[in-house]
């Protein structure tokens, strides 16, 4: 990750947009087919993302207000070993200096298939926002996996 990347993006990578590498990976989005009376409509169930949503809220919000211990403690274990502790919490105060806290105003979990998933979510600042970023569950806990 390049210092300006970090700063301006929150991590951003380039979008790949191969699903998360899973024999069952498909995207979020249920389709509903055309009815005609007496038809039953069929709907294809969705999973719960509530506890990533809240995940990526959480990580957006320790990254932009410069809180970067709470924000690296949200990394996938393979980030963590990319950034040093002290390295990624400097990074992550100055980017609160620069942007300040800013709430998501949109998100979108592109893909979700077992413990992999792609989130898309914006800002008021375009260049923070952030596509299919890769998030990961660890433990039964989802961690950004954008380093």
């Amino acid at each position: 990750m390049t210092a300006l990347t970090a700063l301006s993006a929150c991590g951003n990578t380039p979008v790949d947009t191969a699903a998360p590498q899973s024999p069952t990976s498909q995207p979020i989005s249920a389709t509903r087919p055309a009815t005609t009376a007496g038809q039953a409509s069929t709907t294809t169930a969705q999973p719960d993302t509530s506890d990533l949503e809240a995940q990526v809220r959480a990580y957006s919000a320790a990254f932009l207000g410069g809180r970067g211990g709470e924000a690296y403690d949200l990394l996938s274990q393979r980030c963590r070993e990319r950034h040093t502790r002290v390295d990624f919490v400097q990074m992550v105060e100055l980017a609160g200096r620069r942007y300040g806290p800013l709430d998501v105003r949109t998100l979108t979990v592109d893909q979700a298939a077992g413990d992999m998933a792609r989130v898309t979510y914006t800002f008021a600042k375009p260049e923070l926002d952030q596509r299919g970023e890769p998030w990961v569950r660890e433990s039964g806990t989802w961690r950004v996996d954008d380093c």
